[in-house]
């Protein structure tokens, strides 16, 4: 403690003028200042905080409110650019209730109030001294009152979020099941200090990569639904989780036990495991508002065991014994037909020191949806994309990566070297084809998703029985070939799902999308030449097809000729044709839609193409195919060429 309140006292400028705002504030009274230090050899590496002690009191905390805040609280102002974020705000009361919205501390430290939502590289760009002092009394406030959480929200985490992290497979609840796999941690990092853990689930019998072994022990251990009232601050041991978990009507050393002894093989585990050297303990936690209900979720929770692997965790909870052999083994097991009871180690588990990790699960399609804001609504249909190349490759990664329907890819062609250039797929997948390669990065992004199907064929090849199922049970066909056979053969069929056409002009400048009606009335057939008319009668057409931009040989033969077009054109109008595809299918009509890009500006402009209903007749033994656009036109020349009489 500072001896008097001269804020030359104080390290840092910002803590200056935080003493200064309360000593102006109202609410604020300061009481006392205060230096933190720590670390520091001989006067190197010593890193101060400073400390202001306020009591805080503006009248808005109502009295007697149910959260347990008062009207007038003493609170820990620190600054120092040690700490993450710089700011931070502590109640010194004994008993300040554990609320939403409070950091992560150590045992036995002031609880510390989370004034933002936002990243301190978002608020302090705007922050002041003012500011801050009124975020502490909104904090207060809101918090007393109950409202930085609605009633109708989910229930909150039983724990505060840890600032350690595992992420588990998005499959991990449906696998856990699984006798014949086992959960296997790996260190996800591409530089030395990463400390993210990934969960996986291997073979029983699969050996682990040394590289990336984080050397834990992993156990999940499923407990009884716990009610939750309020958050729990993280606990420090073993023995104050339990007392948390009871207090909820759920409970787990019984369920921790079952699990340890389950998980010791016949064979016993290395007491003495120098690759190993902690446990990560994962706790199946179903969460219930109250006493009796059907759980509303089911939350993992995770703890490491410090300086404890499986074996000597099952000696000290009693689920096993140590065999004087160097090996625990699972308690009441038989050996040499005897039956081994040993005595419980006196509540040994209860002291063993438990640190919290944040437990997140990798996404589902359903979750990269709801991350698009794309409605569940119409997004689980089976669709084929015709096409995997510049174009079809790009579509196909937006839509797999927001979830939007599962494909079918159909496509002859092989990966070339010079593909890349504008092609989502990568060097290692030269001389695949093409659909195995964008299917194989769709699984590679989402893992535990449906897989996407691959046909190496063409998808006007009707007797290949692959491509015969896939069109007869989709219900969207995208065109993406960018041939004239495909959208004219496959519209003709009467079987075709509705049909997409997407493409790009010569040039790159312009794309285009043909789309039938649902009930398949106005067929491509009909749309393309109804295009074509567009063209001709439209201001936009005049330079619609202007020429390409050259192109270049990849190959000694006649054929390999490639044109020129970048990636960032091909992402533009892929982009635009994804979405537009997604959200015109949703409707019912027809549609013809055509976008300029203007490289001057960059903007991209859209050109809505009305679609005319189709007309057929029969001549001899010809079909006529024409269109009312047709009719009225030829209607019009008659009227306008009339004699005059």
């Amino acid at each position: 403690m500072l001896p008097d309140l001269d804020p030359s006292q104080l390290a840092y400028d910002d803590s200056r003028r935080i003493l200064a705002a309360c000593q102006q504030h109202p609410a604020f009274e300061v009481v006392e200042l205060r230096r933190l230090e720590s670390g520091g050899n001989g006067g190197q590496d010593l890193h101060v905080v400073d400390g202001i002690v306020v009591e805080c009191c503006d009248g808005t905390v109502p009295s007697r409110n149910t959260v347990g805040v008062k009207n007038r609280e003493r609170l820990l102002l620190l600054h120092g650019p040690w700490l993450v974020p710089p700011h931070d705000v502590r109640a010194l009361r004994v008993n300040f209730p554990v609320t939403p919205h409070q950091n992560h501390v150590l045992p036995g430290e002031p609880a510390s109030l989370c004034l933002y939502f936002e990243p301190w590289s978002a608020v302090e760009r705007t922050w002041t001294a003012a500011k801050y002092l009124q975020r502490i009394l909104w904090w207060l406030r809101e918090t007393a009152l109950g409202t930085l959480h609605r009633s109708d929200q989910p229930l909150e985490r039983l724990y505060f979020v840890s600032p350690y992290q595992i992420v588990l497979p998005a499959d991990f609840n449906e696998r856990m099941a699984n006798q014949s796999e086992v959960l296997r941690l790996a260190c996800a990092r591409s530089r030395a200090n990463g400390t993210l853990l990934r969960g996986m689930f291997v073979s029983n019998n699969a050996g682990k990569v040394d590289a990336d072994d984080p050397g834990l022990d992993s156990l999940v251990v499923q407990v009884p639904p716990a009610m939750v009232t309020r958050i729990e601050r993280y606990p420090a041991t073993l023995g104050v989780l339990h007392d948390q978990l009871a207090a909820r009507g759920s409970g787990f050393i019984a369920s921790l036990v079952d699990t340890v002894k389950k998980a010791v093989p016949s064979a016993g585990l290395p007491i003495h495991n120098p690759k190993v050297q902690h446990t990560l303990l994962l706790l199946r936690l179903p969460l219930i508002r109250t006493e009796g209900a059907t759980p509303e979720r089911t939350d993992v929770t995770g703890f490491i065991v410090h300086h404890t692997n499986l074996a000597s965790l099952g000696i000290a909870c009693d689920a096993a014994f140590d065999g004087t052999d160097g090996k625990a083994y699972a308690n009441n097991v038989t050996i040499l037909g005897a039956t081994v009871t040993v005595t419980p180690a006196a509540d040994a588990w209860r002291n063993l020191t438990v640190e919290p990790v944040d437990v997140r699960v990798a996404f589902t399609h359903v979750d990269a949806r709801k991350a698009s804001g794309i409605s569940d609504e119409g997004a689980e249909f089976q669709g084929v994309l015709a096409g995997v190349g510049a174009l079809g490759s790009c579509m196909a990664d937006l839509w797999s990566r927001t979830g939007w329907g599962h494909w079918t890819y159909v496509d002859d062609d092989l990966l070339q070297a010079h593909n890349l250039v504008r092609h989502i797929a990568k060097d290692w997948q030269i001389g695949w084809a093409k659909v195995d390669a964008v299917a194989q990065l769709a699984e590679l992004t989402w893992p535990t998703g449906p897989k996407q199907t691959a046909i190496s064929a063409k998808v006007t090849d009707f007797g290949n029985d692959e491509v015969k199922k896939a069109i007869a049970s989709a219900g969207l066909l995208v065109d993406a070939t960018t041939t004239l056979e495909v959208p004219r053969d496959l519209s003709d069929r009467d079987d075709s799902p509705r049909m997409a056409s997407t493409f790009f002009t010569p040039s790159g400048r312009d794309s285009v999308l043909l789309l039938e009606d649902a009930s398949r009335k106005v067929r491509l057939h009909s749309i393309e030449a109804q295009y074509y008319r567009a063209i001709l009668n439209s201001g936009w057409g005049e330079s619609h097809l202007n020429g390409h931009h050259g192109a270049y040989w990849v190959g000694g033969g006649c054929r390999d000729l490639s044109g020129v077009l970048s990636q960032d054109v091909v992402q533009l109008h892929g982009s635009t044709l994804a979405r537009q595809v997604r959200l015109l299918t949703a409707k019912p009509e027809a549609q013809i839609r055509v976008w300029s890009l203007d490289d001057e500006t960059g903007a991209l402009t859209g050109e809505v193409v009305p679609v005319v209903e189709p007309k057929k007749g029969k001549l001899g033994e010809w079909r006529v195919l024409w269109d009312e656009g047709l009719a009225d036109k030829l209607k019009r020349i008659r009227a306008e060429s009339r004699p005059i009489e």
